[in-house]
């Protein structure tokens, strides 16, 4: 017969040395957290964090659209589009749909949108010299590389 406490200790054990271990766990409390101090930092420009990410992608990317900046980001299209809506509604980015094929969505940031963009830089900037300051310097070089390992990207 099993020692039903016994049992219970060994799993609350087990349990708690998963969670201790996790690195899905691990990086999604990471990217709260990381995300947290870099929107207080861009706080005064009106963005977020994502908004910022996102903005710099589209206003980075040679592929303008919805399925080119989703593969680059790592989301799916529904997503990418759901993001890229609010930045439309917000003026920041012109969506423009594609006459020979409806599905085909390109964007590009607005005129105020890369104001934007160009006024919040100095912000992301300090605000990411501030967030490496409290971290090891190598941990960034780290997680570009264990993203390329994980996405088959080559090394940069």
């Amino acid at each position: 017969m099993v020692d039903r406490k016994q049992l219970n200790l060994s799993l609350h054990r087990d349990i708690a040395q998963a969670l201790e271990q996790d690195l899905g766990w691990h990086s999604r409390l990471a990217s709260r957290l990381l995300t947290a101090e870099l929107d207080q930092g861009l706080a005064a420009s009106g963005l977020t964090s994502t908004q910022f990410g996102l903005m710099c992608l589209i206003a980075s990317s040679p592929d303008d659209t919805v399925g080119g900046l989703a593969e680059r980001a790592g989301l799916n299209q529904s997503t990418m589009s759901r993001n890229v809506d609010v930045l439309a509604r917000s003026g920041l980015v012109e969506v423009a749909t594609a006459i020979k094929d409806r599905r085909r969505r390109a964007m590009w940031l607005t005129e105020a949108g890369l104001m934007r963009l160009v006024e919040a830089l100095p912000l992301w900037r300090s605000a990411h010299q501030a967030l490496a300051a409290k971290l090891n310097p190598e941990l960034a070089t780290q997680l570009s590389a264990a993203i390329n390992m994980l996405s088959g990207n080559p090394p940069r």
